[in-house]
């Protein structure tokens, strides 16, 4: 569960594997593609979007890769697996199978 920047918005994942926005305080659920590209997190835990698809591995499953947090700085982002490593990407991180 992730906070926007400016606290207006909450990002969460689903045990169904999908990622949604919802304004604060209302839970109004936000399905805009466009509008969501432009929120600025405050944190970012979701192994779930556009901005972490990187993080896959080629064939991976659903519950292969089970946390993720970008740092501080906002440039990196590690990851944790069903496999016990721990793994260091640039974020975002949006290049399949790197």
């Amino acid at each position: 569960m992730d906070f926007s920047a400016d606290s207006r918005y909450i990002q969460v994942s689903t045990g169904a594997y999908k990622r949604q926005v919802h304004e604060v305080p209302l839970g109004k659920q936000i399905t805009d593609p466009a509008f969501i590209e432009k929120i600025t997190w405050a944190t970012w835990t979701s192994i779930l979007g556009d901005e972490v698809m990187g993080i896959w591995p080629r064939n991976a499953d659903k519950a292969d890769v089970n946390c993720a947090s970008v740092t501080h700085a906002g440039l990196n982002i590690v990851t944790g697996d069903d496999f016990g490593l721990v793994k260091l990407f640039d974020f975002p991180c949006t290049e399949k199978f790197v």
